[in-house]
């Protein structure tokens, strides 16, 4: 797609800082980082969605994407001595599947740190006042929904 800045970036079009290259994925440093070493792993192909992958073709798609994700968070607490790796599989704002890589660090907090803990404090505070009856047929309409 010509208006995907992804599809540009992945053809070569446009800069990056690329890590990780294979058939399927591509790895770079985030341009906006939320801590330094913070990595984008993106599918090559564009597809918005990981729900928008096709059953049939999920293994195909999936397991090399989150195999690379995988590799590169292991890479990055090797080479950037970050005491873990967040990772957090977003949608809308980038139109290719993509999962955010972001290195914490025990002695500085960053913005998405800071956002955990908040939501950490707020999600007891703010808990909606669901009974046990639409618990019970939240869970059963998402248990009995088709994948397809």
């Amino acid at each position: 797609m010509k208006d995907c800045p992804f599809c540009r970036i992945v053809a070569g079009e446009a800069p990056a800082r690329r890590i990780h290259e294979d058939e399927t994925t591509l790895a770079l440093l985030d341009i906006h980082p939320v801590s330094p070493g913070h990595t984008l792993v993106v599918t090559k192909r564009h597809i918005p969605l990981l729900t928008d992958v096709e059953p049939s073709s999920f293994a195909e798609t999936a397991a090399p994407f989150f195999k690379t994700v995988y590799a590169i968070a292991r890479k990055m607490k090797k080479a950037l001595g970050c005491s873990h790796v967040s990772l957090l599989l977003r949608g809308k704002r980038v139109p290719h599947i993509h999962m955010h890589l972001i290195p914490g660090y025990d002695d500085k907090q960053s913005l998405f740190d800071l956002t955990l803990k908040l939501t950490d404090y707020c999600q007891p505070r703010l808990k909606p006042e669901l009974g046990d009856k639409e618990l019970d047929s939240i869970a059963e309409r998402i248990k009995s929904a088709p994948v397809q």
